[in-house]
């Protein structure tokens, strides 16, 4: 019988993570993210982007500080294909309005939407390192970009669907992880889009 490790965020990692280092999930040819013709074909479907909003998928994530250069050495992939969800809302103002006369029934509020909401980034995943040794390089590393008081540059086909190319983490934990060379991390994170600001000259 298998055994589910829960994480507060939701996610369920399988088990042969911990207790098999050298059978880990990949993605394959048959995997929807397997196909880049079809998250490219996504980019501009909007049914797609319901479809894949908040369930949990494996898939290949890449990082790199926004003020590095853009040099493949600069981007961090986390190991083993993390787990990876997209949530989304928009914002709305709600206004009531008033019964005109007693022959007019008239139920519930006005929805004015004014903007779309950030999307909801979570993230999930295993460090590993060599037998009985903490995977020390990939937790620094981790942790310095999770630490960061900057805007994290990203790639990741899923997220390309959603047209999220930089994000801004919240809240981060590496929780306790049974043995040494393991150990488990989550991610909260936010969309981040480049905004043109207009300064008011008060002159």
């Amino acid at each position: 019988m298998g055994l589910n490790i829960n994480f507060a965020t939701g996610f369920e990692l399988p088990p042969f993570w911990l207790q098999n280092k050298e059978v880990v999930r990949k993605l394959d040819e048959n995997s929807v993210f397997a196909s880049h013709e079809y998250i490219s074909r996504g980019i501009k479907d909007d049914n797609l982007k319901q479809e894949l909003m908040g369930v949990r998928h494996f898939d290949k994530i890449e990082m790199k500080f926004e003020n590095e250069p853009n040099l493949d050495e600069n981007w961090y992939t986390l190991p083993l294909d993390p787990v990876i969800s997209v949530t989304g809302k928009n914002i709305i103002a709600r206004r009531n309005v008033a019964k005109i006369n007693e022959d007019t029934i008239r139920r519930g509020s006005v929805k004015e939407i004014w903007s779309q909401g950030d999307y909801e980034v979570n993230i999930a995943g295993v460090l590993i390192g060599s037998k009985n040794e903490l995977p020390e390089n990939d937790l620094r590393t981790l942790k310095n970009i999770c630490e960061a008081r900057q805007a994290i540059s990203i790639k990741s086909r899923l997220l390309e669907v959603f047209g999220i190319f930089r994000i801004t983490i919240e809240d981060f934990s590496f929780p306790f992880t049974k043995g040494l060379e393991n150990q488990m991390y989550t991610i909260k994170a936010y969309s981040d889009d480049k905004f043109d600001l207009l300064i008011k000259d008060m002159k």
